[in-house]
């Protein structure tokens, strides 16, 4: 099938696997069986091509301007983005994966398409209230550091326990104990500077709804009024409770920590001003929890629970 004009927009996850597998060198994948060639599809692309069917459509379809894709956008850009948040490679290695002449065509396109996604992220994740379905226990909340090139000028405050004083940035997460969903997202603070709890105060508890708690780590535990964490006193069945929503929450950590743009060090060298590239990381992240709930919507993923 034709990757551009109207051909594109009848792309379907079978069509993008045989693009995908045919940039990644894997002749002759009509003798392999299906579930081989989505394995290495995914070794590639990281997600099953399902997925990116699924940003496929939602780009084209979308009534926003900044979002929606012109009409003669072609597939192959979008599968430039998603290795690009996946392997978070060299422009040069990008390039050179997809035939292209010259790097600058490649960080054009990875940037047009992340920065559509990631305008995908209000609509797809919701607001607060939104992710408010009465229950008592909201959500559960964690800090996700990731690192980065040394700012210049250099501050401790970028310093990170995680990463043994290296610079990176924190991201607060909360997902629903009783779904596969990404509920809230604060980002980017300084790790140097704030600690997950004052992150918290700095802006989720002034938000928080009358009535609703939250599932934390010990870190949190200085703001019992608002947030439960594990304690040796909680009944067998509240404590299962508090597990299985505390290992699901880091199981959505892992999820977001398998995209390259997030677990290898952000390179910002060069852009303008400081606050440039913190809203790159920032589109990039939108980005990243686009992809990942996606996966979790249609069933390519799950976040595995130790209580099944």
């Amino acid at each position: 099938m034709a990757e551009d004009g109207q051909h594109a927009k009848l792309f379907t996850a079978h069509h993008f696997m045989v693009l995908g597998l045919k940039y990644a060198r894997f002749p002759n994948w009509q003798r392999y069986k299906p579930k081989r060639r989505i394995h290495r599809f995914k070794q590639h692309f990281g997600m099953k091509p399902q997925t990116v069917e699924d940003v496929w459509r939602l780009l084209r379809n979308s009534d926003n301007p900044d979002i929606r894709l012109p009409k003669k956008a072609k597939p192959k850009e979008l599968l430039i983005a998603i290795r690009h948040l996946f392997k978070y490679h060299t422009e040069a290695d990008l390039a050179m994966f997809f035939n292209i002449k010259t790097e600058k065509t490649v960080r054009r396109w990875a940037n047009r398409y992340v920065r559509r996604i990631s305008l995908l992220f209000p609509d797809l994740i919701g607001t607060l209230a939104d992710n408010d379905e009465g229950l008592v226990f909201l959500m559960s909340i964690d800090g996700i550091h990731c690192p980065i090139e040394e700012p210049r000028p250099w501050s401790k405050k970028w310093s990170s326990h995680k990463f043994g004083g290296k610079p990176a940035v924190n991201y607060e997460f909360g997902v629903l104990p009783h779904k596969p969903k990404l509920a809230w997202v604060h980002e980017p603070t300084p790790p140097g500077a704030m600690n997950d709890l004052s992150v918290f105060r700095s802006k989720l508890k002034g938000e928080m709804p009358e009535g609703r708690r939250l599932i934390a780590d010990s870190i949190y535990s200085a703001e019992p009024e608002y947030i439960s964490t594990k304690n040796d006193l909680d009944p067998q069945p509240i404590s299962k409770f508090k597990d299985r929503v505390l290992s699901r929450h880091e199981n959505y950590n892992q999820r977001v920590k398998c995209f390259g743009i997030m677990k290898l060090k952000f390179r910002h060298r060069g852009f303008a001003a400081t606050e440039d590239w913190q809203q790159r990381h920032q589109q990039a992240m939108h980005a990243v929890c686009v992809l990942v709930q996606l996966q979790l919507n249609n069933g390519t993923q799950t976040l595995l629970d130790p209580y099944p």
